[in-house]
């Protein structure tokens, strides 16, 4: 399978790119350029490299849709307008799946726990905002032309070199060593905040 990873010379791509090629996809990634994976490895001599940046380049979506991908992956997409752009383009093509990355920030506050993927959210910022409103236009075009979309929801995304911040809303590291011996951990809130890392 062909997937084409936007944004995969970050925190994300840096680990999932020797994923798929050691799954046997054959992987292009898109970056400015301007950055190196967060570690080595033999995968990255078998990869396309393309270098196309979304904010400077007017024919961006374009140039994704013309590389025929079966899969697009996309880490990077921060504007309503900028999904938009690109699932248009996309449509022309015989692309089985759209992953988008969205984030913690577009659900704000939950009403009630657990939260319903599917319920209305309310985000905190722009960035929040944003979000929010393209996964609102992804659902649509789901259930309006069968374009097929994921969009994923990561919260804190962590991995090596990266401290995370704990069940208990700072840096200290022995909460998790607790947690893997078992002992009991007192959370803040009641247990019932919603931000929890994601382990690349």
């Amino acid at each position: 399978m062909k997937v084409v990873v936007i944004g995969g010379g970050g925190h994300i791509g840096s680990f999932l790119i020797p994923k798929l090629v050691k799954a046997q996809h054959d992987v292009v990634v898109i970056t400015r350029g301007k950055s190196q994976p967060y570690y080595q490895d033999w995968t990255w001599q078998k990869v396309e490299h393309v270098i196309l940046d979304r904010q400077k380049d007017p024919q961006f979506n374009e140039k994704i849709a013309a590389l025929a991908a079966d899969v697009v992956i996309d880490l990077i997409c921060f504007t309503l307008d900028e999904v938009k752009g690109l699932v248009q383009a996309l449509k022309k093509t015989q692309l089985s799946h759209y992953l988008y990355c969205s984030s913690i920030w577009a659900h704000g506050r939950a009403e009630s726990l657990p939260a319903d993927p599917n319920g209305r959210k309310f985000p905190l910022d722009e960035y929040g905002s944003q979000k929010y409103a393209s996964e609102k236009y992804l659902k649509q075009e789901y259930r309006t032309n069968q374009f097929p979309a994921t969009v994923i929801m990561p919260g804190q995304i962590s991995g090596p070199g990266w401290s995370m911040i704990n069940p208990l809303g700072n840096l200290d590291d022995q909460v998790f060593q607790d947690i893997a011996a078992g002992k009991e951990i007192y959370l803040p809130n009641f247990g019932m905040e919603t931000l929890h890392h994601l382990y690349t």
